[in-house]
């Protein structure tokens, strides 16, 4: 009932709309998912073989090379632009998602708050007076905001349950090794 540019579409404009409340995502790839969002579609149409996030928008934490992004762990002392999709990235992609963007983090990946010398402070969508959590903070708020129906995080000691506990989300941390 909905091509997947139309919901890559919806998405972004959730985003641009709303983003500045919450600082969920601090880079957009929106001409690029919008192309990608277009071939998937041109794809179903021609009756190709599909993967299982096919046409699918997702977002992804900073940590996670995305080709062209900024790389800086909320850290001064980083800060580089990705010079090709890291492991992880490369696999959503291949299964067909939409990279929207990457997400806030803590400095360093290494809080339960969303803060740190290069982003603004992630906030939580359902009261912005409160963290979303961390570190997969800005993840979490972006999920939660609507802004993506999927986020790529990391979860050492709680970056994924700690965020999704705040904001009202399922979080899952797979066991290592998968």
């Amino acid at each position: 009932k909905a091509t997947s540019y139309e919901i890559t579409m919806a998405h972004l404009s959730q985003i641009k709309n709303y983003n500045f409340r919450y600082n969920a995502l601090i880079w957009l790839r929106e001409e690029e998912a919008l192309r990608e969002a277009q071939l998937a579609d041109d794809a179903v149409k021609r009756g190709d073989s599909t993967g299982p996030l096919h046409g699918v928008p997702v977002t992804v934490k900073e940590m996670f090379w995305v080709k062209g992004s900024p790389s800086t762990m909320n850290a001064k002392m980083f800060g580089f632009i990705a010079p090709e999709d890291g492991p992880l990235v490369r696999q959503l992609k291949k299964a067909g998602a939409i990279i929207l963007g990457t997400t806030n983090v803590p400095y360093m990946l290494a809080d339960y708050q969303t803060y740190g010398e290069v982003y603004p402070i992630g906030k939580n969508p359902y009261d912005t007076t409160r963290t979303p959590g961390g570190s997969t903070g800005g993840g979490a708020a972006a999920v939660a905001a609507g802004f993506s129906p999927l986020e790529l995080g990391s979860d050492l000691g709680g970056s994924i349950r700690v965020p999704a506990a705040f904001c009202g989300l399922y979080g899952l941390k797979p066991s290592f090794g998968l």
